[in-house]
Formats: structure tokens, C-alpha cells, sequence
């Protein structure tokens, strides 16, 4: 009898175990008009055990932040459905003394999806970022969010080892000079992985990017519209792996470098030179050097820049003083290339459907006006009346179907039904209609390899067959299913996001992908770096 109940006090104990692991596994819906902040720091047992990692907010709703989440737990906010259209709002209060702080500081990986949020705190007030991470090692996801008249900078990634993934967002109307205005800002710190994607980018002051001083593991940019900024769009720096493809830089560096910086571009020694580079190039993308973390870690770098479009209209440098000379596209090493193929691009006014006016003589003018005077091109402003804007562009446009795979360069929420078709040829390789039966089996090298957190395998088949292929880790235990089924003759692509079969995120490390399709098989290692 005792054995029973002890069996039946373990079982009830296991149950209470289980009832509130999935607990805390749940969403918890927040109703619009919900003070978020205290809520979710709140969200705890008595003892101090999370409730809930995940919180539902409603397309469309109206929520309030005041003060400020310091996440130690994975956190997900996110409006599950939200389009462009009905994103849910997030208004930054103040307090007492009608002051705000940035309100996500992350000390654990954060995700933010579906959201909007106003830089312009309910006091009429302008916030200068709106999250700041917290410790190294910290994850940013953003997806489907908008940020609109932050003062400085949307992200600041001060910390090392850490990361941020953009997709489909959008940020615009930052800044408050002409060295201020960023969606991201991770200068002088050493960052794991930064990848945007079908995002766009207007009315900003100095930049996209800025990674002045720092360095990162692994660079993409991907089908981005960027529109309307007076400098230097990114600053990538020091990256071993830079993948910058398929995008629009429309009326960007506007404002011209002064003939200080032609010694820097003409100097024999540029290689050992990392002073501000990106006075004079909208892409900067610096070469390593010797005493980096990246080189320490026997990283090379390779650069893959391939079909952008550059463009600013030639009236600008009209009215430059004879001290100011107009942007390079690039700076990069040309040994550093990937591909024959690449610099891949064109130049033409894509003609965008609604754009902001760009302002960009006025700006010139007022910045040069007098050399060395330091003129302000905020006292001239850009242009944000009668939103909203559509940077989609003619289909007889050269741009529209410049990009790989024949898709329109820029960020392909423009073109909804190009960005459907662009994910299935993402995730199914060449499209059917340009394949050929091929010669050779082919298993290539994932690429970025080192990773984080995705990366992409591409592989050739000679005839049809039941195909598999499968990820292993270092002491053999297959950890996911990527393929399981026969497939026509034919080439492959599709990303694993170091997740096992059960979703659940991989420890860093070194793995293996085997491929077997009929009698032929074949492996390859790769490296998940997290």
C-alpha cells in the first residue's frame, strides 16, 4: 500500500511538472490599451518563475510601454497576423518628471514581430533608441515591425557576440544631424551575425548601419529598398562573410565627401588604414586585419556582392563646390570576391509609385555651402508629408527583374506576388522551368559556413529518385530531417536554422549533412556558431 501511494504522489507530482512546463510554454494574449512593461516583468509565481515567455498582442491594437523589460528568459512579443496595415502600436510613455527610457533591453534572446512603434513618446518627446541588449551573446529577431522618428538609432548592439535578424521591417524618419539616424548601431563591439532582409529604409540621416570600430562573423543584406539617406547607407566594417545582393540604393550619399578623404582612396597603404571610410563610400566594407578576433579564428574573408542598383540623380553633383567629390558605390578588397560574377549591378531611377521629395541639392548646399563651416542639413529637412508611401516601381523597369532568380531588386513586399513566387524559389531551388537534366550528383558546401542562425545547402541529382538528407552531430546522432522523398532530376536549395527535428534550437558546434539518393552518397561539415 505504501508503494501505491508513493507511486501515485510521484505520478501526481510529474503531472503538476508537466502541467506547468506547458504553462509557461503558452502565449498569454494581452488586450489592447495594456501597459506591456509591467505586465510582462510582472508575469511570475510568487517564487519568481516565469508564467509566460510569450505574449499576443491584437493587429491593429493600441498598447503602452512604461519604463523598461530586462528579459533573462527567451521573450517573443507578437502580433500573430499583422500585415503593413493593422500592425499592433506601441506608444512609449513617461514618467513623473516626463522623462522615457528605450523600453526592450534584452538579457536573453528577444523577438519582436508585427509591431509598430513610434519614436515620438506620448509627450511629444523624441526617444533615442528602442532596444539596447542588455549582455553578450543576445539574439534580436525582428520581423514585420515598423519604427518610425526614432532620434538616434532603433538598435543599439553594444554588447559582444551578439546578433539581429531584419525581416520584411521598415524604418524611416530618424535622425537629428547629419552623424545621427540608424536603424542599427553596434559600433566597437564584436557581433555574431546581422542579417536584413526585405526591409526598407528611407529618410534617415546617416545610415542603415553603423559598425564603426567593430567587426561581425558573418553580414547579409538582401533585397533591401533604401531611399533618401544623405551618407554612407552601411557601414559593415571588418566580416569574413558579407553577402550584399538584390538591393536599391536610391538618393543615397548625397552630400559628397571633401577632397580630404581622395588621400585615404589613393594611398598605396589604404589596407592598413581604418579610419571613417564611409565619408566616401555608401557600401564600407574594411578587409581584415591581423590582430582582429576573425582573423584569429582562421576566417578569410569573402565578400558576395552581386545585382544592386545605385543611383542618385546627377543634378546633385551640379552644385558641388570643387572641393566635393561624389560617393564610391563600394570599398572593399577585389580579392576578397566571390564569383565571377560579381558586381553585378546598374544604375537607373527605378521611378518608386510614392516617394517621399528628396531634398538632396537643398541638403548639399546647405552642408557645403561654406567649406568647413559644419552646415546642418536637418535645417532643411526631409521631406514626410502625405504618407503612405509605395516603393513599388514600374514592371519596365530594368530593376524589376534584375535580381537573382529574374525578381525585382529591393524589398519584395512591393511586389507581394513576386515575393511568393521568390519564396518558393528560395525553398525549391532553380526554378522547373531553367533546369536541365544534370551530368553530375553534387553535394556543395553550406554557405555561410560558420552560421548563425540559418544557413543554405544546395545539392544536384542525375535522375530521379527517393532522395535524404539529414543533419548529424559531431558523435553521429541525427539530429534532422531535412529531406525524405523522391524528387525529380534537378538542383536544390533549402536553409537549416539549427533547430533538431522537434524545433528545438542546437547547442554551437561542428555537424554534418549526408545526402543519399539512389546509389550515390556524400557528406560535408559545417560549423553552427551561436
Amino acid at each position: 500500500m505504501q508503494n501505491r501511494k508513493s507511486i501515485l504522489y510521484l505520478t501526481i507530482l510529474l503531472c503538476l511538472a508537466v502541467f506547468s512546463s506547458a504553462s509557461v510554454a503558452q502565449k498569454m494574449a494581452l488586450a489592447p490599451l495594456t501597459e506591456i512593461v509591467s505586465v510582462i516583468n510582472g508575469d511570475t509565481t510568487a517564487t519568481g518563475q516565469r508564467l509566460h515567455t510569450e505574449y499576443g498582442l491584437q493587429p491593429g491594437g493600441i498598447y503602452f510601454a512604461l519604463g523598461q523589460i530586462k528579459n533573462n528568459f527567451p521573450l517573443k512579443i507578437s502580433a500573430a497576423g499583422a500585415t503593413a496595415q493593422n500592425r499592433a502600436i506601441i506608444k512609449i510613455l513617461v514618467n513623473e518628471s516626463g522623462a522615457s527610457v528605450y523600453p526592450f533591453k534584452p538579457f536573453h534572446d528577444f523577438t519582436l514581430e508585427g509591431v509598430f512603434i513610434s519614436g515620438v513618446n506620448v509627450a511629444g518627446g523624441n526617444v533615442n533608441a528602442v532596444i539596447q541588449t542588455g549582455t553578450k551573446g543576445v539574439s534580436i529577431t525582428l520581423k514585420n515591425c515598423e519604427f518610425d522618428s526614432v532620434n538616434s538609432r532603433v538598435v543599439i548592439m553594444d554588447q559582444n557576440y551578439c546578433s539581429l535578424f531584419a525581416y520584411d521591417c521598415a524604418a524611416h524618419n530618424s535622425g537629428t544631424s547629419n552623424k545621427t539616424g540608424r536603424f542599427l548601431d553596434a559600433r566597437s563591439t564584436f557581433a555574431d551575425s546581422i542579417v536584413i532582409q526585405n526591409c526598407t529604409f528611407y529618410n534617415l540621416y546617416h545610415c542603415v548601419m553603423n559598425r564603426f570600430g567593430g567587426q561581425q562573423t558573418y553580414f547579409k543584406a538582401d533585397h533591401i529598398t533604401v531611399y533618401n539617406v544623405m551618407t554612407c547607407p552601411l557601414r559593415i566594417c571588418e566580416a569574413p562573410f558579407i553577402t550584399m545582393t538584390n538591393s536599391l540604393f536610391i538618393q543615397t550619399g548625397f552630400l559628397g565627401y571633401d577632397a580630404y578623404w581622395i588621400k585615404e582612396y589613393t594611398n598605396p597603404a589604404w589596407l592598413n588604414i581604418l579610419e571613417d571610410r564611409d565619408e566616401w563610400s555608401r557600401i564600407e566594407m574594411c578587409p581584415l586585419v591581423q590582430d582582429t578576433f576573425v582573423v584569429k579564428m582562421g576566417l578569410t574573408q569573402k565578400i558576395n556582392a552581386k545585382y544592386n542598383n545605385f543611383w542618385l540623380d546627377p543634378a546633385v553633383y551640379a552644385v558641388y563646390a570643387d572641393t566635393v567629390h561624389k560617393y564610391v558605390n563600394m570599398d572593399f578588397l577585389t580579392a576578397s570576391l566571390v564569383g565571377a560574377d560579381s558586381l553585378t549591378w546598374i544604375s537607373e531611377d527605378p521611378g518608386f509609385t510614392k516617394a517621399p521629395v528628396c531634398k538632396s541639392i537643398e541638403m548639399s548646399q546647405k552642408v557645403h555651402s561654406v567649406p568647413g563651416s559644419g552646415g546642418n542639413a536637418k535645417e532643411v529637412g526631409f521631406d514626410y508629408t502625405n504618407p503612405p508611401y509605395d516603393f513599388s516601381y514600374p514592371t519596365t523597369k530594368a530593376s524589376y527583374t534584375a535580381a537573382a532568380g529574374g525578381f525585382p531588386l529591393g524589398d519584395l513586399n512591393w511586389f507581394p506576388a513576386q515575393k511568393a513566387a521568390w519564396k518558393n524559389w528560395i525553398n525549391t531551388g532553380v526554378p522547373k522551368s531553367t533546369r536541365s537534366t544534370p551530368t553530375d550528383f553534387t553535394l556543395e558546401q553550406n554557405y555561410p559556413n560558420p552560421f548563425n542562425p540559418t544557413t543554405t545547402i544546395r545539392y544536384t541529382t542525375q535522375s530521379e529518385g527517393y532522395v535524404t538528407l539529414a543533419v548529424f552531430n559531431a558523435i553521429g546522432q541525427k539530429v534532422r530531417t531535412l529531406v525524405d522523398q523522391k524528387q525529380p532530376a534537378g538542383t536544390y536549395s533549402l536553409q537549416w536554422d539549427g533547430c533538431d527535428d522537434a524545433g528545438v534550437s542546437l547547442s554551437g558546434g561542428v555537424y554534418f549533412y549526408q545526402i543519399r539518393a539512389g546509389a550515390s552518397a556524400s557528406v560535408k561539415k559545417m560549423i553552427y556558431l551561436k
